[in-house]
């Protein structure tokens, strides 16, 4: 008897395992590419009471690397369609794509700039509950023009527009930060946060948007159009409250910690040119006093720059040079901060720095008793200091001009 069971079991044990892996294998949910549009870009824009969706679609035979890219047909296809809500008007679309829309592999939303000052919690809202949709896309307003006009402009760079679009917002990110690479999820993060408002980048067609939804616009040197992102579009609550410049946006990313990598100029001090300084580290941090009936906030932002560029005379292996380049760097970083941060609280007075946030998480109980954020924030006094140092002046001692024989 114990023989028999000693053999049973290792073999039920198999074949249990057996019928497990053939459902492991099974591919339920398996699509087959001529099956489907890929979707890689959608913009939603207002038409009356209704929204307008544009989707940029791959046509995959176009941009195989086996087969080359032919010049008979475009790499990629925009349609539109209206409806009452996102998923009508998706569905809408189907009567014009000849398959299934895909949003696995979507790379950019951009939101038209009417959308934004109406509201942007109602269309977002299918955009997070959709399944297929990925929350690694990036999300930005289109500034001055329509979110559908940018998705039918191509791309000098890549045969996919859509795919342009985001490595150039991740390249502007780490290098330049005026610009900001905001996903959904952290989107949604700072729409339910009652101390720091959302802010989203902005992007604008720069030339003649009228030659630039053809194919032959991208075979040309000097394009006659550009998709130029500019700034940033900030949010009070989920609506479009005002605009940050390249400065503000800066600012915003300072404040946030989130700076990879810049440049910025300065003045030659007793003479004419100017000195480049790379910022290479950066750490914001905000101190909060509630002592008194308004609370008080002490910001200070540290930095670390290196020297990139000398167009004046200036002998920077003095160390007194050194001191005099950190003083000019702190007073033009202060001023900076102080400008922003004064637009935000008497002009478009909204917090998309995050200090009520901060107020919030040091004293619970002072934030319960502020009514209303954003009315507080514009009373609030807020004191910005300003430690730069900096560490390497590159292998030349003078400017390479100076050293030049006349």
């Amino acid at each position: 008897m114990m023989r028999i069971i000693s053999f049973i079991r290792p073999t039920l044990v198999t074949l249990v395992l057996l019928f497990l892996a053939l459902y492991l294998s099974a591919c339920w949910s398996r699509h087959e590419l001529n099956e489907l549009s890929i979707v890689v870009g959608l913009g939603i824009d207002k038409k009356g009471d209704r929204y307008n969706v544009t989707a940029q679609i791959v046509n995959p035979s176009q941009v195989s690397s086996k087969q080359g890219t032919s010049s008979n047909f475009s790499p990629v296809i925009s349609y539109e369609a209206t409806g009452i809500s996102i998923p009508e008007a998706l569905s809408r679309m189907t009567a014009k794509v000849a398959r299934q829309l895909y949003f696995s592999h979507l790379r950019i939303l951009i939101v038209g700039e009417e959308v934004a000052r109406s509201g942007i919690s109602k269309p977002l809202d299918f955009i997070a509950r959709n399944r297929q949709m990925r929350t690694d896309f990036y999300l930005v307003v289109a500034k001055g023009t329509s979110a559908g006009k940018i998705l039918n402009m191509y791309s000098p760079m890549d045969p996919i527009p859509a795919n342009n679009l985001f490595t150039k917002l991740e390249t502007s990110d780490k290098l330049w930060a005026a610009t900001g690479k905001i996903t959904l999820d952290k989107l949604i993060q700072d729409l339910s946060r009652q101390g720091k408002g959302p802010a989203l980048t902005a992007l604008e067609i720069v030339g003649n948007p009228t030659k630039g939804d053809s194919v032959s616009s991208a075979h040309i040197i000097d394009p006659v159009v550009i998709l130029k992102y500019a700034g940033m579009v900030a949010f009070k609550y989920d609506k479009m409250a005002g605009w940050l410049n390249e400065n503000d946006t800066k600012v915003l990313n300072y404040i946030q910690n989130s700076i990879v990598q810049s440049t910025g100029t300065l003045s030659c001090p007793n003479s004419e040119g100017t000195v480049s300084l790379q910022v290479v580290h950066s750490h914001a941090k905000i101190h909060v006093n509630t002592k008194g009936e308004l609370p008080e906030f002490e910001l200070t932002l540290k930095t670390e720059q290196d020297v990139t560029d000398i167009s004046c005379e200036l002998d920077i292996s003095k160390p007194e040079t050194l001191v005099m380049l950190n003083q000019l760097a702190d007073k033009k970083l202060e001023s900076m901060l102080e400008n922003t941060l004064h637009k935000f609280q008497k002009q478009v007075k909204t917090d998309i720095f995050g200090f009520g946030d901060e107020l919030h998480r040091s004293d619970p109980k002072k934030w319960h008793s502020i009514k209303d954020w954003d009315q507080t924030f514009e009373k609030v006094k807020i004191n910005v200091h300003s430690i730069c140092t900096i560490k390497r002046i590159g292998t030349t001692i003078q400017s390479v001009s100076k050293e030049t024989k006349k």
